[in-house]
């Protein structure tokens, strides 16, 4: 529900940018329209607001277990330091252990504060928190802003676990194809997807052109379950270059615009 929930807040900000200015009711009848397209039952609030608690608190542990490894890191810092005046060469093996294990654990802890726990992709959050900084680009390289086509279609006859399936796979056939270096794969927001291409690190020399072909190809994919004979999915997208120090936003309306054009082209 949580998941559901900001999908809908973000399509409700999303319909509403085009207006200069937005009445509280004019929200709240948009919110309520695409709550009712996802089948989103607001009606038990108090369940609503618990996975939404569990949500923040799972952010939450992931942070205290963060602050955790950071005192156990100070602390071992001081015996470092007090091993190495001694020359107490036992306990700095010890040391270099502990520091072996915390950074593993670390890792794990930033893995899952920064990952979709659906598809594994990057979330929205390392996007904002991790690849931005002020809501800018920090490097120059190439976007793609990738929508599912028709994916209500396939909720709809198929039930949301296979539509969860679908997202899945699209991930994992999207890092098959795009064996490269300097390339992220983002979780937007739903059935939204981003590719990131940093210029200084991918040695791809038409990104666009990549996409595009991955776009070909997924699209004669055949997907089969014991339930499902055959279900065949496609996505359209827009690819822009950016800047560093371009506002992020500028960049995903231009994109926005780029994949509506392409969708309407392959409809």
């Amino acid at each position: 529900m949580p998941n559901l929930l900001k999908e809908v807040t973000y399509l409700t900000m999303k319909s509403l940018k085009k207006y200069d200015i937005v009445l509280p009711s004019t929200y709240s009848k948009t919110f309520e329209k695409i709550a009712i397209e996802l089948e989103v039952d607001f009606d038990n609030v108090e369940v609503l607001l618990k996975e939404i608690n569990q949500d923040n608190e799972q952010v939450d542990i992931v942070v205290k277990k963060t602050n955790d490894n950071l005192d156990m890191l100070h602390q071992s810092t001081t015996n470092a330091q007090k091993a190495i005046e001694i020359n107490d060469q036992e306990s700095l093996k010890e040391i270099t252990s502990e520091l072996i294990k915390m950074k593993k654990q670390i890792n794990f802890l930033q893995k899952e504060l920064f990952s979709d726990p659906l598809t594994g992709a990057y979330n929205r959050r390392w996007f904002s928190d991790y690849y931005l900084q002020d809501e800018r680009f920090q490097n120059d390289g190439f976007i793609a802003f990738i929508d599912l086509d028709k994916f209500k279609r396939i909720n709809d006859k198929y039930g949301h676990i296979i539509g969860d399936q679908v997202l899945k796979y699209l991930v994992k056939f999207l890092e098959k194809e795009l064996v490269y270096s300097g390339i992220d794969i983002v979780r937007y927001a739903g059935d939204e997807f981003l590719l990131l291409f940093n210029k200084n690190k991918s040695t791809i020399l038409n990104a666009e052109k990549i996409v595009t072909d991955i776009q070909e190809k997924i699209s004669h994919q055949k997907l089969k379950s014991s339930k499902i004979k055959e279900l065949q999915f496609s996505f359209s997208f827009g690819f822009s270059h950016f800047s560093k120090g371009d506002y992020a936003e500028d960049i995903l309306n231009q994109v926005d615009d780029l994949m509506y054009q392409n969708k309407q082209r392959n409809a």
